[in-house]
């Protein structure tokens, strides 16, 4: 079965929503910056792990509830601009 993206396309992809997602929650909208971050995050998370060799789990499972918790933590900010 044929990927429909290549690997460096989802890597530069993911790499420009956190950029996103940065710029964003400099600019003020920090919840929106936020929750934008950790998704790009993930993504790149999951596409990296996909292209490793040796497969651990740690280095799957701890960068994702970093990022669950970055969500969590984004959707719980009260106030938030």
């Amino acid at each position: 079965m044929k990927n429909s993206f290549p690997p460096n396309q989802i890597k530069n992809f993911s790499l420009i929503i956190v950029v996103i997602g940065v710029i964003i929650g400099i600019t003020g909208a920090v919840r929106t910056g936020s929750v934008v971050l950790s998704l790009g995050a993930s993504v790149f998370i999951i596409d990296r792990y996909s292209q490793q060799k040796v497969k651990r789990k740690i280095e799957l499972i701890l960068p994702i509830l970093i990022c669950i918790s970055l969500f969590g933590l984004a959707l719980s900010l009260p106030n938030a601009r």
